[in-house]
């Protein structure tokens, strides 16, 4: 085992490819200050920040040592994996299992019924170009339901199409208001015009984002009262799980493709979007844009945003089994790369803000960049370089890609355009 001591390195390291070399059983994850070239966060902002918060860390200099967990050792810690068959079968099912244990929650497996209603329909949206319904679907247990609508646009094209599938954290955007003007939140317009078919949802009607919320929720309607309450899903998974309820109902209209479908999220939403997609092997990419900590930026860093800090202040987001890793991180059995890595030879777009060092833009791309031992086993290329790009610069690659653009916290039409530009860059 390799270990350094993150203060006495001059510049951002991630040792992936010496793990890989050697085979070692542990990924070696070394950060500090500075050096490499690409992107540095702001030093006016990391003083004004470090002055305002000061209970979380801001500086590269005092990021933690740590170690990555390798994603492909084995369960039995026999080695690793070799292959992408003894991935797929033996490997990525533990890995999955463990994050739902420890940090999403397992879903239930209880009957439900599900319809879907369609409130209202546009035949010639957006001058004539696509399809737009409003739909409601009701989910039924037992003589109870809950109901939430979302919003589908088809384009009206020779030959099918793949469709983006939106988590709206924010607010419900109406048929109504998206014909009336374009948000930049969910562009729905622009996306259609650039060929992709697009939902989208408001996650407070599917799970109400707040602490007693759960009554009026999705997961109040099918949890099972036996199952173990330390790892019982909570609202990012349910949000994850009516992003696939979605899907299901996209995938039976006519003019839809039959692969190549994406889910998409900002901040919580962001989360909500990479776990979605290794639940769902469906979703062919996952875009997740300023998601930060228990999104893509590694935990183990300590940047920004902390696991103690987000399990106090949005405990109903994660499983309660998580919660006992608040001051105790280093001994999760995995991190965010194992994330990433479970979407494997799928493909996955990360996205940060420069203003937003709460999410940690160098914990976001640290993720990507560890992640590519497992895409290597399916041959697929990836991002690498141990450098981030420069802002506004992205970095695409025929798996995994990365941007990082000026300004604050927020999805953008220019975080959009860089990930339909990776859209856009199919390789078979």
């Amino acid at each position: 085992m390799i270990r350094l001591p993150a203060a006495t390195c001059v510049r951002l390291t991630v040792y992936v490819a010496l793990a890989w070399i050697v085979g070692s059983p542990t990924l070696i994850a070394q950060s500090s200050s500075s050096g490499g070239g690409g992107w540095q966060a702001d030093p006016e902002l990391i003083e004004s920040l470090s002055k305002k918060r000061t209970d979380f860390n801001y500086r590269e200099q005092n990021v933690p040592d740590f170690e990555l967990p390798d994603p492909l050792r084995r369960s039995d810690g026999n080695g690793r994996v070799q292959s992408a068959q003894q991935w797929s079968q033996e490997r990525r099912p533990v890995l999955l299992q463990t994050f739902r244990d420890h940090v999403y929650g397992n879903r239930p497996d209880t009957e439900f019924e599900i319809s879907y209603e369609i409130v209202q329909e546009e035949s010639n949206a957006f001058d004539g170009t696509a399809i737009a319904k409003q739909v409601r679907a009701t989910i039924d247990r037992n003589g109870k339901s809950l109901s939430f609508d979302f919003v589908m646009c088809i384009p009206k094209s020779e030959r099918p199409v793949p469709a983006i599938v939106h988590i709206n954290n924010r607010y419900f955007l109406s048929l109504d208001q998206i014909l009336a003007d374009e948000d930049p939140f969910w562009p729905a317009k622009t996306i259609v015009s650039r060929g992709y078919a697009t939902a989208s949802f408001h996650t407070k009607h599917v799970d109400p984002d707040r602490r007693d919320g759960y009554d009026e929720g999705v997961r109040a309607l099918l949890d099972d009262g036996d199952s173990d309450p330390m790892s019982r899903w909570k609202s990012l998974s349910a949000w994850g799980w009516a992003g696939s309820r979605v899907l299901d109902y996209v995938l039976r209209q006519d003019g839809i493709a039959d692969s190549g479908h994406a889910i998409v999220g900002h901040s919580r939403g962001g989360k909500t979007a990479l776990w979605a997609a290794a639940e769902d092997e469906r979703f062919a990419v996952a875009y997740s844009n300023d998601s930060g900590c228990g999104g893509a930026a590694l935990s183990r860093r300590a940047f920004g945003e902390t696991v103690a800090r987000i399990n106090r202040s949005f405990p109903y987001w994660f499983c309660d089994r998580f919660k006992t890793y608040n001051d105790r991180v280093n001994e999760l059995p995995i991190d965010q790369h194992d994330l990433i890595a479970l979407i494997a030879p799928r493909r996955v777009y990360v996205a940060s803000a420069d203003q937003d060092l709460w999410a940690d833009p160098r914990g976001e791309y640290l993720s990507v960049v560890s992640a590519a031992p497992v895409y290597q086993l399916f041959g697929k290329e990836t991002i690498q370089r141990r450098s981030m790009p420069e802002l506004d610069s992205p970095r695409h690659t025929e798996a995994t890609g990365y941007h990082i653009r000026r300004g604050e916290h927020n999805l953008k039409h220019q975080d959009w355009g860089y990930f339909l530009d990776f859209l856009d860059a199919k390789h078979n």
